[in-house]
This record gives structure tokens, sequence and C-alpha cells, in this order.
């Protein structure tokens, strides 16, 4: 059994990563960027959910787990329910709803379509793909917090939120060149790709990151949560490097 799952593992991760991000082609018009390719993923997390989605007892808790916690598989849901469902402007952003609304054979698509952030990357690229997934979900897990102590209904949308909050960021740090997103304004970058990916228009608000363009209380009240976690990301952050520094001197 661990040989198979090993073989698997390698022959996932090669297959996959000989491949590139499903693209979306858009209009040039009015502004609107060029084919916007879908985030990738983690490896471990791509083949994780796999092995999950092709086991004889799917435990949907556990995917739901794996999927809340990679930028790229959470982004290929949200786009799948925008599609299907017409989520646009949902009031929700729930990943464990929809991993059941979308059954267990669009879920085996996800997984295998899903590219990885391929290995063969710069290592310092690699390092800041690690980086940049790891403060995503040290954010969301943040906003998540704070949002339970004010409005415990908008738990799941604000660690989404959180999550997804510096999307912008990506097509600097994957090397995407995409007409129309050359900006070096992050958040606008960011607006663009949710708007691209089909994300409900709450979270693009959100996003895009300034108070006057939220359309909904919702936005705004996800905004000053993302934006209070955001900072207190960085405190932690800013202590660990500083943990490891005087960890290194004294070594």
């Amino acid at each position: 059994m661990l040989t198979d799952g090993t073989n698997y593992l390698r022959s996932s991760i090669s297959h996959s990563g000989k491949s590139s991000s499903p693209t979306l082609p858009l209009s040039m018009a009015s502004g609107e960027p060029g084919p916007v390719p879908l985030p990738p993923a983690m490896p471990g997390s791509v083949v994780l959910l796999q092995l999950l989605v092709s086991s004889s007892v799917v435990d949907l808790h556990v995917v739901t787990e794996v999927i809340r916690n990679d930028v790229g598989l959470v982004v290929a849901v949200l786009r799948t329910a925008g599609l299907e469902y017409g989520r646009r402007s949902s009031t929700s952003l729930s990943i464990a709803d929809l991993v059941v609304r979308m059954g267990l054979e669009k879920l085996k698509c996800l997984a295998m379509e899903t590219a990885l952030i391929r290995l063969q990357r710069r290592p310092g690229q690699v390092a800041g793909c690690e980086r940049f997934w790891a403060h995503a979900r040290l954010t969301a897990g943040i906003a998540e917090g704070l949002a339970g102590q004010t409005v415990p209904a908008n738990r799941e949308d604000a660690y989404i939120a959180g999550l997804l909050h510096r999307v912008g960021a990506l097509p600097a740090l994957l090397g995407w060149e995409i007409p129309g997103l050359e900006t070096r304004d992050e958040a606008a970058a960011g607006y663009r790709l949710a708007k691209a990916w089909q994300l409900p228009d709450f979270l693009a608000d959100v996003i895009l990151g300034d108070p006057r363009d939220c359309n909904s209380r919702l936005a705004y009240s996800l905004l000053n949560v993302v934006e209070s976690a955001e900072e207190r990301a960085g405190q932690l952050e800013s202590i660990g490097k500083d943990e490891d520094v005087a960890t290194q001197a004294w070594c």
C-alpha cells in the first residue's frame, strides 16, 4: 500500500508538473486582462486531494480542510461554483457546502485538472510561493477568529477573504505575463483576477481593498476584519523572523 501511494505521488507530480494552468479567455475590451490562468496549488495538497477523492470511503470533512488550506484549490472551487451556480453575487463562501454541492465526480475532475506549483522553478521562487501560501493561511485563520468575536455567521467568509486578500501578488510571484495585468497596483490586479475567476462580487470588493468601493455591508465588514488580520499576521511573522535571527546568532 505504501509503495502504491509513493508511485501515485510521483506519477501525479510528474503529470501535473508538465501541464500549465487552465486559462480563461477574456475580451480585451474595457481594460479587461487577456487570458487569465487559474492559480496553481501546492503539490502536496493536490496529491492528497486526489488520494482522498479516489478512496472507497470519502471523508468530505477532510476533503474540505485540504481545499481550504490551499489558495489554488479554493479559487478552483469558487470558480466552479460561480460558473455552475451563479455565485458572483452570493452571500456565502462555505467551502464545505460547495464541496457537497459539487459532488464526487466534479471533485475528482478538479483534483486532476488543478495545476501544481512547478517543482523545477528557481528555489527562490518556490520559497516565495511557500511564504505566500503560509501568509495567506495565517491571515485567514486570524480573520476567522476575529469574525467569530464579532459576527460568527461570517467566520467562513472571513477565512476565505483573508486567504485570497492578496491574490493580486500572484502574477508577479508566478511570472505571469498577462496583458492588462502589468499594473504595479496589487489590489487592482487582484480585483481583475477575482472578476476573471468569477469570484463573488463582495469578495472582489474585499480584494480591491478600498472601503469606498465596497458595494455591500458584508464586503465593508469583511474588509475591516481582513485588514486587522493582515496587520496581526505581519506582526507575528516579524516576531518569528526576529526569533530565527536570534537562534542563528546563538548557534
